[in-house]
């Protein structure tokens, strides 16, 4: 059995299967073999009718690995409290844990462990928090970082002092470009000096969190109602429209990959943004538009969705839908595995590991 490498965040929806799936291509393309679990899971899913956890299979199949759900995750918490998994009672809990981890890692050079949710809390109720997890497995940590001006330092301090030796690092995530320097000139310094080294700064890269149109609609409980042919194109942000059109068009001739959210009776902004080449168009109020404008919107390859709720509710359930956006279009882990390479210190990370 080789090494170990648990990847984990102190916040959720960090990016720990994008680093999973990217680290595990990456040590394979260095020569290496590779094995992946996932403890413990959140995210409900089957296949061949057995359960485990939706982003573990995903990052599996990616690598090429064919374990079964349950022994990929042998452990699922409860996603609210209506969930019937909130009743189990977890007996045997890291004992099934290293009894997986033992075959996904036999023969491999590097097996890698997903953590799940906020390091090391997430996971308790089930006996299995990360610090337990880490111990018994007797891995190394990397811990990923999603870049804000207000990262919680304190947290993360008490996690290095927790882990001691077995943390070999963080990995900065998500950088816009304004936050680029405050993020190199300033965090990186202060974390080496405090003894956790940076292994990498990955840039933010919108077309990562990019959604679907029909995915879109299905999510807002929308109806596209023009341009089906092309509603499984990609849109990675959104534009409110509520204001007058001459200064609605100043913001979209900036932003016009975005979707436009605007009221269903705003027929002069709905046009504006089928001229500028808006890809789509969410009508609010449950409002459809003139048919002149659906016409057009078809004639240039618009989708319009049309949605019950007002443009405040449907803004703000967009951007949770992009914020919750998990990576599986084939052309955007591609990329991601590509931003990975480039921005991470692959060897530091493998040396810090053996």
């Amino acid at each position: 059995m080789g090494a170990g490498l648990y990847i984990g965040s102190i916040t959720p929806r960090a990016g720990k299967s994008l680093l999973a799936f990217s680290l595990g291509l990456l040590f394979r393309k260095a020569g290496l073999s590779v094995g992946y679990m996932k403890p413990v899971g959140c995210i409900p899913g089957k296949k061949d009718d057995v359960p485990g956890d939706t982003d573990a299979m995903m990052v599996q199949e990616v690598l090429g690995q064919e374990a079964p759900p349950d022994r990929l995750t042998p452990v699922m918490l409860p996603e609210d409290i209506y969930s019937p998994v909130l009743h189990e009672k977890h007996e045997n809990a890291m004992q099934r844990i290293v009894d997986a981890y033992g075959t996904l890692a036999a023969g491999k050079d590097v097996c890698l462990v997903s953590g799940v949710g906020s390091f090391p809390y997430a996971g308790h109720c089930a006996g299995a928090g990360g610090t337990v997890v880490v111990r018994e497995l007797g891995l190394k940590v990397l811990l990923t970082l999603r870049f804000h001006p207000r990262v919680n330092l304190d947290r993360l301090l008490a996690v290095r002092d927790d882990l001691g030796d077995a943390l070999i690092g963080v990995v900065l995530n998500d950088v816009h470009d304004d936050d680029r320097r405050a993020a190199t000139d300033i965090l990186l310094p202060w974390l080496h000096g405090r003894g956790v080294p940076v292994l990498g700064c990955i840039r933010h890269e919108a077309a990562l969190a990019a959604v679907r149109m029909i995915d879109l609609a299905h999510s807002l409980n929308g109806r596209i109602i023009a341009g089906n042919g092309q509603a499984t194109g990609m849109v990675a942000d959104f534009l409110i429209g509520a204001m007058q059109a001459d200064n609605f068009m100043l913001h979209l001739h900036r932003r016009t990959d975005c979707v436009v959210i605007t009221g269903g009776d705003r027929p002069d902004l709905q046009i504006a943004a089928i001229c500028a080449g808006c890809p789509c168009i969410i009508l609010t109020g449950n409002a459809g538009p003139p048919e002149m404008i659906r016409a057009r919107a078809e004639e240039k390859n618009v989708v319009l969705i049309r949605v019950r709720e007002d443009a405040y509710r449907t803004a703000r359930n967009t951007a949770r839908i992009f914020k919750a956006k998990k990576i599986r279009d084939l052309k955007q882990l591609r990329a991601g595995v590509r931003l990975v390479e480039n921005s991470l210190a692959i060897r530091a990370i493998l040396d810090s590991i053996n």
